[in-house]
């Protein structure tokens, strides 16, 4: 019978090959969770996956025009949702790596990205002739939001522990 150290102390009877240490488990999830959620958001999985969601309410919103305009429209939103993804992620990485305190870029980020985001998404459904514009990018607004924040907050948090993440290196470098 193996004995494993569990939270500093000995338990006796266990077979278990793997042990948890107290600084393990005391460990701030925060560096980690930001690295999580930097990789999840910058990647194709969820530009794809982006792109199927909103392409398919843009088909949905713009049903009562005809098959064709509801076509066009959900093609166009899945597009740009996959493109905002992976360009809009780089954006915010550029703006948070330029000067300033540690708020203001964060706002510059998170402001800025959803400015330039949305004028083009509005810009091109505008061109396009999208009926339904409000409708939609309604839903994909408060969801937007919610990504550019968590985003933003990520890069503060590891910027707060001092673990800069890859790319925010190489934005910033592309800035000088």
């Amino acid at each position: 019978m193996s004995q494993v150290r569990e939270n500093n102390s000995t338990v006796a009877g266990s077979d278990a090959s793997m042990t948890a240490s107290t600084t393990d488990m005391n460990r701030p999830a925060g560096p980690w969770l930001a690295r999580t959620a930097l990789r999840l958001m910058d990647g194709l999985t969820g530009a794809c996956l982006g792109a199927l969601f909103y392409g398919s309410w843009g088909v949905f919103a713009n049903a009562a025009h005809g098959m064709d305009i509801a076509l066009r429209s959900g093609s166009a939103q899945g597009t740009m949702s996959f493109v905002v993804t992976l360009t809009g992620t780089t954006l915010m990485h550029r703006l948070y790596a330029g000067a300033g305190a540690r708020g203001w870029r964060a706002t510059r980020a998170i402001l800025g990205a959803l400015g330039i985001i949305y004028g083009l998404i509005i810009g091109v459904h505008w061109w396009l002739g999208t009926p339904e514009i409000l409708l939609t990018l309604a839903p994909g607004l408060p969801i937007t939001i919610g990504f550019c924040l968590i985003f933003t907050i990520s890069l503060v948090r590891l910027d707060s522990a001092g673990a800069k993440p890859r790319r925010a290196e190489s934005a910033k470098a592309g800035l000088e």
